[in-house]
């Protein structure tokens, strides 16, 4: 299981190139006014899901708008809501620490990762190392690179930015 640690050692092992910033928790955009200065497009990342316990990871801008409605049916998953946190068990991370490093955590599947097409318009991304008091600039193609070791990104274009 990956925690910060074994992330930051896997992506020093790996030559994979980020800059790692300390700041105040972050759980909420009231949050994000605290955080540096940092290079990268901020992420936000909802945990979905519906009746039928499908799992969605759905990422897009901090400011960024979702349309859950519109996602579920791009999906072909009917009614969308907020997971629960016993949901992210299997995952060895808390709620307000998902981002889409915790994919390689995912061992078995379980989530579908949508990553909004909004997000191509950036070249580096901001995320959790998996603690909410430290951020990873990173580029995107390589954090994609990342996901897709061991999950298709799919890649949408639902959400509106504020």
């Amino acid at each position: 299981m990956y925690d910060k640690t074994l992330l930051l050692e896997y992506l020093d092992k790996s030559n994979i190139d980020y800059t790692l910033y300390s700041h105040p928790p972050i759980n909420s955009h009231k949050d994000s006014e605290n955080m540096p200065k940092m290079q990268g497009a901020v992420l936000k990342n909802l945990v979905l899901t519906n009746k039928n316990k499908d799992l969605v990871l759905y990422t897009l801008p901090l400011f960024g708008k979702a349309n859950l409605k519109l996602l579920g049916d791009s999906l072909g998953l009917k009614r969308l809501t907020f997971s629960k946190v016993s949901d992210l068990c299997f995952l060895g991370i808390p709620p307000g620490m998902v981002s889409p490093f915790c994919l390689l955590n995912d061992l078995n599947k379980n989530f579908i990762y949508v990553q909004d097409s909004a997000l191509d318009k950036y070249d580096i991304l901001n995320c959790h190392p998996m603690l909410n008091s430290f951020s990873v600039d990173i580029k995107r193609e390589v954090l994609e690179e990342l996901i897709q070791k061991t999950h298709v990104i799919n890649k949408i274009g639902v959400c509106s930015e504020e």
